[in-house]
């Protein structure tokens, strides 16, 4: 399989650019990138990766992320990583309010636990690699 390189990401995420303040709310000119890492349940694997071929539709269809692909990728126990663009902070604090945005987290809580990206082994390397993930 087509083999990601972390490094890529670093480059992409370089780009978002300053923030005006900790914790400010102020709108950029570029969104948020987001990296998540989903550990699927025990036979869930499958459930999981519908929900992942709708999560950035739904969030497109309530405005909360850009026009910019995802990047999802596997890591070696199976773990999919997602990586989007929310269009601003704003748009992540209305994602919690979405109820169509809920119930896709909902099909994500029943198909995944949430892990930290520090957890996953690949991280530990200089150039951590991932699986390309086809949706």
């Amino acid at each position: 399989m087509k083999r990601i390189g972390v490094l890529v990401l670093a480059f992409v995420l370089l780009g978002v650019g300053a923030r005006s303040g900790e914790g400010s709310t102020e709108e950029s000119a570029m969104g948020r990138f987001a990296i998540v890492a989903y550990t699927p349940k025990a036979g869930k694997a499958e459930q999981l990766l519908t929900a992942v071929r709708k999560h950035l539709k739904v969030l497109r269809e309530a405005h909360l992320v850009t026009e910019k692909p995802a990047s999802v990728m596997r890591a070696a126990d199976g773990t999919i990583i997602e990586v989007f663009e929310w269009r601003s902070t704003k748009a992540v604090q209305e994602a919690h309010g979405n109820p169509a945005v809920q119930a896709l987290w909902g099909e994500f809580g029943a198909a995944c636990d949430y892990t930290p990206l520090s957890k996953l082994p690949e991280t530990q390397q200089m150039f951590a690699e991932f699986d390309a993930v086809q949706l």
